[in-house]
């Protein structure tokens, strides 16, 4: 509980965005790389995710220090609509969004959409099971058919295999503006 406080924050185009302050990972990230029924409710069906990738991908392969000067950078960027443009650091901005570098000889995704695919890996591998006082059950709804095991699966890899690619993009750029060791 207050993991997540909904702020509002204004982005490079001046527009207010929603976004979850304490994690660098956000419920628009999924939704942005895959797409997700309106009826899943973020709170209840895809949070538990947001924080496993940040633990199980982001944070190992950063390195804690780093995750907390690019978490600690963005929340920086957490502004009321009467507050003065925050001051933004223009290589967090590319790494969170992709983009050229090395006098344009080089591209990455982004780690939006690194932990993006990431987050929807851990999501389709679970979001039809529950846990119910009867026991562990597979939801179906009046009008869908379930999904047969090695259909998710070979879903869920696909999108780790995506997400980690372009986690290795964004080391890359990092390994290239110095923020992590070339070793």
């Amino acid at each position: 509980q207050g993991t997540f406080r909904s702020y509002r924050f204004r982005d490079k185009s001046n527009v207010y965005c929603s976004k979850y302050a304490v994690m660098i990972n956000t419920y628009s990230n999924i939704r942005n790389v895959r797409p997700i029924a309106e009826n899943v409710i973020d709170e209840i069906r895809i949070k538990p995710y947001l924080s496993e990738v940040e633990n199980l991908f982001l944070i190992p392969n950063l390195g804690a220090a780093l995750y907390k000067e690019i978490d600690d950078y963005l929340k920086t960027l957490i502004v009321g609509e009467e507050d003065p443009e925050p001051t933004h650091n223009a290589d967090f901005d590319l790494l969170m969004t992709g983009g050229f570098y090395d006098s344009n000889t080089k591209h990455f995704t982004g780690l939006n959409d690194a932990l993006g695919h990431l987050t929807y890996s851990r999501f389709v591998r679970n979001q039809n099971v529950n846990a119910t006082a009867f026991g562990i059950v597979q939801k179906q709804g009046q009008f869908s058919e379930p999904v047969d095991d090695k259909t998710i699966v070979r879903i869920a890899k696909d999108a780790e295999n995506v997400g980690q690619e372009y986690l290795k993009q964004c080391i890359c750029y990092l390994k290239f503006i110095k923020k992590i060791d070339e070793h």
